[in-house]
């Protein structure tokens, strides 16, 4: 590495490890009509792709208006390599000097009634050390993650889709459901709260399965450019957010797990800054009401 190891330890304090991972803005699922129609004579997959658009556009419209109120275990696992890990390299990296690691387990709870929404945690064990806090805070290091749920209308809502330009990229299976895969990118730059990324719709119900959100658009990407700069080699962020959405309740698409590798790819190979899980387990479902049909 081109920086000493006290170096990158002092970029890192003073760029901060936070990301800031916030789906807060793909809440916005209602907004003007969506994309023009697509001419199927230009590419033969813009009649499927238009089709595809339409059924996630119904899908977004209808989470837009549901109401919930749902309980389930939220299991997080972080782990920070200093120096960072080199993985998938001839290089041999030795061993990590420092791993820190965070584990949290929370009774997770999420109310939307109209136009509010509230999550609240119940901290049940921090680090394998019970705990009983109610109205506990996230106490992640790495990330900080909010209203998963409504990943989706970020992408592919009425309010969004015109925002996006989508390309249909083929088909690829999600444990054992085969999927279309398109990926949504920027119409115009510098739009305010656009996401965009990978997503991953199954054939036989056009279900929002799975997500992965581009890195550009997650914010603090200049931060993940200077920890590129402190790892050297002519390093790359590489940073892989992917949520999935393996639960279902009425028609409404739940997450079951979230998985972000913060990696940066040079000459030596790929080195990983951190990764993080977070499952979604156990869910009690007491409200799941929607107000459209598609």
């Amino acid at each position: 590495m081109t920086g000493s190891l006290s170096s990158s330890r002092r970029l890192r304090s003073r760029i901060g490890r936070r990301l800031g991972l916030s789906l807060l803005a793909l809440l916005a699922v209602s907004g003007p009509a969506g994309p023009a129609p697509r001419d199927p004579q230009a590419d033969p997959t813009a009649e499927l792709l238009a089709r595809i658009l339409e059924k996630t556009e119904a899908y977004c419209r209808r989470l837009g208006r549901v109401s919930l109120d749902f309980v389930c275990r939220e299991r997080i696992d972080e782990r920070q390599y200093d120096p960072p890990r080199l993985i998938g390299a001839a290089l041999t990296s030795g061993a990590t000097k420092h791993v820190t690691r965070v584990s949290l387990e929370y009774d997770y709870q999420l109310i939307r009634k109209g136009d509010d929404i509230e999550e609240k945690r119940t901290l049940l064990k921090e680090d394998s050390r019970p705990r009983n806090e109610p109205d506990a805070v996230l106490k992640t290091k790495l990330y900080k993650h909010k209203y998963l749920v409504f990943g989706p209308g970020g992408l592919l809502s009425e309010f969004w889709q015109p925002k996006h330009a989508y390309t249909f990229l083929g088909e690829e299976a999600v444990d054992g459901d085969e999927s279309y895969l398109i990926e949504a990118s920027p119409k115009e730059p510098g739009e305010p709260g656009l996401v965009y990324g990978k997503a991953w719709i199954r054939k036989k119900d056009f279900a929002i399965v799975k997500i992965e959100w581009d890195q550009r658009a997650l914010g603090n990407f200049d931060k993940m450019r200077q920890m590129a700069e402190a790892i050297g080699h002519q390093a790359e962020p590489r940073v892989s957010v992917v949520g999935f959405y393996g639960v279902e309740k009425n028609g409404i698409r739940f997450p079951d797990r979230l998985v972000i590798h913060e990696d940066y790819r040079s000459t030596r190979g790929t080195h990983r800054v951190s990764e993080v899980t977070v499952r979604y387990e156990a869910y009690r479902f007491f409200v799941v009401e929607t107000e459209v049909r598609y």
